[in-house]
């Protein structure tokens, strides 16, 4: 599912993009290079900050924030200037919706009365995409259209941060869609639905997958940050020190860390009964995690006892042809890195377009 905001733009194909995923307190770096045997890593970096950088989906600051990413494009000595972003599911609205079999020139005439009747802003107020999925399933005679929407406020926000950072945006995809269209390309899952499961700063995106279908999304707005706090409160340390502490697994907060993943277990757990209830003839073969949040100790194997189901950490090197060497000297990121690294992928039609 290829869905981005800034495609009705004429902007010309680049040879490679800086894939940049900006979470609450972060921002992830990448940068692919195409070559004829696939993907190589040209850089990877990350950056952590105390203060948020994000509120509501908006830039807080977008001229501190534009500072930060023209200091990671110099100190990683990136040539190209062209960018792609993600953003959070969160901040935008995703609807399906059921149209006649048109042609691509009929669907962009139409699409406008489609978008009104389920976007709950006006559409002067709003970007939005859309992606023809096939064959609507309860109508054979219709079609299925996923419909995305997101506040021009929002994406104004992240063109002029580009802007000031010297970079041009070339387009804006989702981060859930991200994950979703980097599951199917790597692990092509086809007999069942897959779980799959970011958990962020601030918060946990699940989406549930069958094929090059997504069937389900929710978000749960809790994230590390929550945890990180919470051991903040409970002990005379720094923001930074809590954090620390939480990244290393310090079992003084044993208690807080089980009671974290106990209630991401159960979110996920919730989730999967719902659509299995709904959907009595599928089942679940998989969980597929990542996010700063996710390694921590024990949450993989509470999601396994509580949901009977297994569970993988999505590998984003899958994507790309390189020596081990190098790899591991990236292996900090693997975590982390999806959809930044997805996103650099899209400077070529090989993975999800």
């Amino acid at each position: 599912m290829a869905l981005e905001f800034l495609k009705k733009f004429d902007f010309k194909k680049p040879k490679e993009l800086i894939g940049v995923d900006i979470g609450t307190t972060s921002i992830k770096m990448c940068v692919l290079k195409s070559s004829k045997e696939g993907f190589a890593v040209e850089c990877i970096d990350s950056k952590s900050f105390d203060e948020n950088l994000l509120s509501d989906g908006c830039i807080i600051n977008g001229a501190f924030l534009a500072d930060e990413l023209r200091g990671m494009v110099s100190r990683n000595n990136i040539r190209t200037r062209e960018a792609a972003c993600a953003l959070s599911s969160y901040s935008v609205i995703s609807k399906k919706v059921a149209m006649p079999f048109l042609r691509e020139e009929e669907i962009e005439s139409s699409i406008n009365v489609e978008v009104e009747s389920v976007i709950p802003f006006p559409l002067k107020d709003i970007y939005y995409s859309y992606y023809v999925i096939g064959v609507a399933e309860d109508k054979q005679d219709m079609m299925e259209v996923q419909i995305v929407a997101a506040k021009k406020e929002i994406i104004d926000g992240y063109i002029a941060t580009f802007n000031m950072a010297g970079l041009n945006l070339q387009l804006v995809d989702v981060d859930i869609f991200c994950l979703t269209n980097l599951i199917e390309t790597v692990y092509a899952p086809k007999e069942s639905s897959v779980v799959v499961t970011d958990i962020g700063a601030s918060v946990t995106n699940i989406a549930i997958i069958k094929e090059d279908r997504i069937e389900f999304t929710r978000e749960i707005l809790v994230g590390g940050q929550y945890l990180t706090n919470q051991i903040e409160k409970s002990t005379t340390l720094t923001h930074k020190e809590a954090e620390a502490k939480k990244l290393s697994g310090d079992g003084e907060v044993s208690y807080l860390f089980e009671d974290f993943i106990y209630n991401i277990s159960s979110e996920i757990s919730k989730t999967i009964n719902f659509y299995t209830s709904t959907k009595t003839r599928e089942r679940i073969d998989k969980v597929y995690l990542t996010g700063g949040a996710s390694l921590l100790p024990g949450l993989k194997a509470t999601i396994e006892d509580n949901t009977k189901v297994d569970v993988e950490y999505i590998d984003p090197f899958l994507c790309v042809h390189e020596d081990f060497d190098k790899l591991e000297t990236y292996e900090g990121f693997r975590g982390s890195i999806a959809v930044a690294l997805y996103l650099s992928s899209r400077a070529v039609d090989v993975i999800g377009l």
